[in-house]
Order: structure tokens, then sequence, then C-alpha cells
């Protein structure tokens, strides 16, 4: 019998770990993968997750069905990569336009379980997603969150509103705006193929 996000964390709050085990095997590769496309550093990414996870954890006690938990818990995962960003920037480290995907994203989809024996449109494949995030990195940060939090992490326009702490009006353009700037990056890059069902 499914058990609901929600109610795994009220078990939590008693102190059922077995629950809170459970949530982090639902979360853990989404979470990667959304913190990986935010912050452009897959092991930093896997550090930022079991953060967020240390956090849910040691909040459990207080937590109130009020939101998602997946809400709740990408709040938690987006204002760590803020800091993450804005601690970067402190630090004079190299500029997100800089930065190229090089890790496999073993939790990417974009490579059907066809092209196994295909060398050249593996190739082609990894290629394309590394230009996708070397212009996904070059977004203002709220367009970035947004677009990300939607297109692969497939959250809804009211999610996405919490856990930028604004209105889905305001998601909605946030998005639409990332969409026009990522087509143009991406055309400009020379993407081959529908730049729309790439973003």
């Amino acid at each position: 019998m499914f058990v609901s996000d929600e109610d795994l964390m009220m078990k939590c709050r008693k102190g059922d770990m077995s629950a809170f085990e459970l949530l982090v095997r639902r979360y853990q590769h989404p979470l990667i993968n959304y913190i990986h496309r935010s912050i452009n550093d897959y092991h930093r990414a896997e550090d930022l997750s079991q953060e967020t996870f240390l956090r849910v954890f040691k909040n459990a006690s207080r937590y109130e069905p009020t939101a998602s938990f997946k809400s709740w818990l990408y709040t938690i995962a987006t204002n760590l990569c803020r800091n993450e960003v804005r601690n970067r920037a402190r630090r004079n480290t190299c500029s997100f336009e800089d930065l190229v995907e090089e890790n496999e994203d073993i939790y990417h989809t974009d490579i059907m379980r066809d092209t196994r024996y295909m060398p050249d449109v593996i190739l082609e494949k990894k290629e394309q997603r590394q230009i996708i995030q070397k212009a996904l990195a070059q977004l203002p940060e709220n367009q970035r969150l947004a677009l990300t939090l939607v297109t692969y992490q497939d959250l809804r326009y009211k999610e996405v509103a919490d856990i930028l702490n604004c209105s889905v009006g305001a998601v909605k353009a946030l998005i639409h705006r990332a969409r026009q700037k990522m087509k143009k990056l991406l055309i400009k890059a020379g993407v081959r193929g529908s730049v729309n069902a790439k973003i």
C-alpha cells in the first residue's frame, strides 16, 4: 500500500526511521539531479542533497503538513543552492558561464536504452546535454530555478511559487523568459532538432 510523503513525515515526527529512509529513497536521485542542474557541480550536489535530508530529519518534530512535503523539501534544497551560489561569488570562483558539465548524469533520461550500442548517438546526446547545461547556467538565478523545477522535477506552478516565495503569475513569467533565453542560447550554440523539446 502506497503511503503519502506527508504521512511518512508524520511518522518521522514520532521517530520512525524507516519512514525517513523511504523518503530519502523516493527523493534522493531527483534531488541530486535538481541541485546539480542548479549549481552545476555533481559532487557538491551530492553533499547538498545530504544536507537537505539532514535538515528534514532535524526539523521533523516541527513538520506540519500545511503544504506538500515535496514543496518543503525543494524549498530547503533551493535555499541551499542559493547559498552555494552566493558563497562561490564571494570566493571569486569560476562563473557559471565558464562551467560545462563533465560528469555523466546517471539519472538523466535523455539517453534512451535503444542507443546503448550506438556510440555516435550517445556522444551527440552527451554533447547536447553539455550545451543545455551551459545555457541553463547562464540564466538569472530565479529563472534557472523555476525552469529546472518545472521542466526537470515536474513540479506544478503553485509548488514552484511556494518554493520561490512568489506568485504563480511571477513563476509563469520567469519560465517564459527563461525558455525564450534558452532558445536563443541553444540556437546560437547550434543545437539541432526541436529546441522546445530540449527545454
